[in-house]
């Protein structure tokens, strides 16, 4: 029974890569978010009671020009795990992944360079994670196929195809080695760059901005003894005990 139905679902998940087409990247687009709240702002407050800085915010709101990460990459990741795991069984998903993708791909080009302002450079350090997610949605797609090719009966086809997720699995490890391990180092180019100009002076004294009476180190204060004695025997009277006790 699951063999016969398994087919039959690719009807919803096609029409759900639809939806992301004709809802959610319109929504992207339009950012619906900042849109909101920018009309909320200037039908509540009046502009020219509001300070410049308050303009600017209510414009151009700082928390809302950054890509959240979190919500857009489990996004993308859905479809392609769902476009490998009906792409053997349902040939039909693949032409509606590939216009997701299409329009994906002008859609995220568009407000990454003239919308979204990042705070910060990560050099590409979350590369490496989001083609592991997609390897492990390609194992989970071969893993869907050998099992529902089981169910059909075709015990030698899933036979065949069982060294796929030991092979994906491998390929995980090498891209590891060639690509995410050397990329926490620079380059060999990069470095040479920096071996010829070796002869500048890249040192910086931490203290070179700071006044020079904050620059001294803490001591305690110490007192001359030389001059003390001199001073206390030519100033200060000589006192005496006589034999009885009193003061000569």
């Amino acid at each position: 029974i699951l063999g016969k139905s398994l087919p039959n679902v690719v009807g919803y998940f096609v029409t759900f890569i639809m939806t992301k087409i004709f809802a959610g990247l319109p929504l992207t687009l339009l950012r619906t978010g900042a849109l909101l709240r920018t009309l909320f702002i200037r039908l509540i407050f009046r502009e020219k009671y509001l300070t410049k800085s308050e303009i600017e915010e209510a414009r151009h709101p700082a928390q809302m020009s950054q890509i959240q990460y979190g919500w857009e990459y489990p996004n993308l990741l859905l479809v392609i795990v769902i476009s490998f795991t009906y792409s053997c069984i349902s040939p039909v998903i693949l032409p509606v992944a590939a216009a997701f993708f299409s329009g994906a791909w002008l859609v995220y080009k568009n407000q990454i360079l003239t919308v979204y302002m990042p705070s910060y450079e990560s050099g590409g350090t979350m590369f490496p994670m989001a083609c592991h997610r997609c390897l492990i949605g390609l194992v989970c797609g071969q893993l869907t196929l050998i099992g529902y090719t089981i169910m059909r009966e075709g015990f030698y086809q899933a036979l065949s195809m069982f060294p796929l997720p030991l092979l994906s699995v491998k390929m995980m490890n090498v891209f590891k080695n060639l690509y995410v391990t050397p990329g926490a180092c620079i380059s060999v180019e990069r470095a040479v760059e920096i071996d010829i100009r070796r002869n500048v002076d890249t040192s910086f004294d931490p203290d070179v901005y700071r006044q020079p009476v904050l620059t001294e180190t803490i001591s305690e204060p110490g007192l001359l003894r030389s001059n003390v004695d001199s001073s206390f025997s030519s100033s200060s009277p000589v006192i005496e005990l006589g034999t009885s006790g009193k003061v000569v």
